[in-house]
């Protein structure tokens, strides 16, 4: 019987917390059995997603994050298994998987897949040595090697567009939005809470939820929020960990916030923190798509973002879904946030209008359009 399905590998580096993970594990656990064999390839098996693979999936574990060592790796696993479809995830991965295919000479269909803005890379990257890569060198190579991918999936319109002023292959791009919303996420948001700062109903809680890094811009929310404490008694609760986390800190102790700023790390369900929370707030610089803004949505969270490229104004009607701000602006932010604490009129319109939003953003919905992508390769 497995012999007649259609073969679908995906591969990441390693499962830490964050969006394009977050992704692949949603649409490999609800991807349709009957007509597809899934298999999880990893550069590293480590992350916090790893124990939400379901138990039919089989992992493959490279044992390595180098990229040369990822580059060797792909080669014998594409000679190994010859066919089937491999979809991979971030520019540097897609490179690799892509070159990987053509010394290998295997008959695999490459799906790549763009969750970050191209343009951006140079800025974003994790390490020194990857920016270098990403300013000098990519540009020129994605040119080159992007056309012989299969298909390149973009998760928002923004990144697509942005894609397409280096890779000439329009033919080739979909763009399909990120798979978030099941009924799994409005069971987790009901789940109670009895960490101490959600257990002053009197002070609001205002929220963010992301990977404690440069693109976050946690320093101007911190700023935001300070100005809004001069106006009245609010907390901040922040989700998530990252390299920037000591930074981050040693900030907060610098505008003297430590008192009012709780750094809670990465929580396995933050949908119940995003359905208590009075506000909640995403301040990118940049966002490949913004998963973090369409569960707080779901959960009856008034969001507000920046109105970064890309991602948050496809996904927030400005003034009706959620409130959109400028980028790098915390006297704006901080004025948004007391709007949506003081007007409850206001704050009940963006709960229930964003509901309403968050509900395009299903995991049916994105895996059967990426069903229909593999149908027709």
């Amino acid at each position: 019987m497995d012999n007649r399905k259609i073969k679908i590998a995906f591969f990441l580096p390693n499962l830490e917390a964050g969006g394009a993970e977050r992704n692949v594990v949603n649409i490999i656990n609800n991807i349709n059995r009957e007509k597809y064999k899934i298999i999880l390839v990893l550069g590293k098996k480590e992350g916090d997603f790893i124990n939400e693979i379901k138990k039919d999936i089989l992992i493959v574990d490279l044992d390595t994050s180098n990229s040369f060592g990822l580059f060797l790796r792909l080669i014998k696993y594409f000679k190994k298994e010859r066919f089937g479809i491999f979809v991979s995830a971030f520019s540097r991965i897609n490179i690799i998987c892509l070159a990987a295919k053509i010394f290998s000479r295997a008959n695999i269909k490459i799906v790549a897949t763009e969750h970050a803005v191209f343009s951006f890379l140079p800025i974003i990257a994790k390490t020194a040595g990857r920016r270098f890569f990403a300013r000098f060198f990519l540009p020129y190579i994605s040119k080159i090697i992007y056309p012989k991918a299969d298909a390149i999936i973009c998760v928002s319109r923004g990144i697509a567009e942005d894609l397409l002023k280096i890779v000439c292959c329009r033919e080739k791009i979909k763009v399909i939005y990120n798979p978030i919303i099941n009924d799994k996420i409005y069971e987790l948001a009901e789940e109670p809470v009895d960490d101490l700062p959600f257990l002053n109903s009197e002070i609001p809680i205002i929220l963010a939820v992301g990977r404690l890094v440069k693109c976050k811009d946690y320093s101007i929310l911190f700023k935001a929020f300070s100005l809004v404490l001069e106006k009245q008694a609010v907390r901040l609760v922040v989700l998530g960990k990252g390299p920037e986390g000591d930074k981050l800190r040693q900030f907060v102790d610098d505008l003297s916030l430590s008192k009012d700023v709780i750094f809670m790390g990465f929580k396995k369900n933050p949908y119940k923190y995003m359905k208590r929370a009075s506000v909640f707030i995403l301040s990118s610089l940049q966002e490949g798509f913004g998963n973090v803004l369409v569960e707080a949505m779901a959960c009856g969270t008034p969001v507000i973002s920046t109105n970064c490229a890309f991602g948050p104004g496809e996904i927030i009607e400005n003034g009706k879904s959620g409130i959109l701000v400028p980028v790098a602006d915390p006297r704006a932010l901080a004025e948004a946030i007391i709007r949506v604490l003081n007007d409850r009129v206001l704050a009940r319109k963006l709960s229930e209008q964003g509901k309403k939003r968050a509900a395009h953003f299903s995991i049916e919905e994105s895996v059967k359009k990426y069903e229909e992508i593999f149908d027709e390769l």
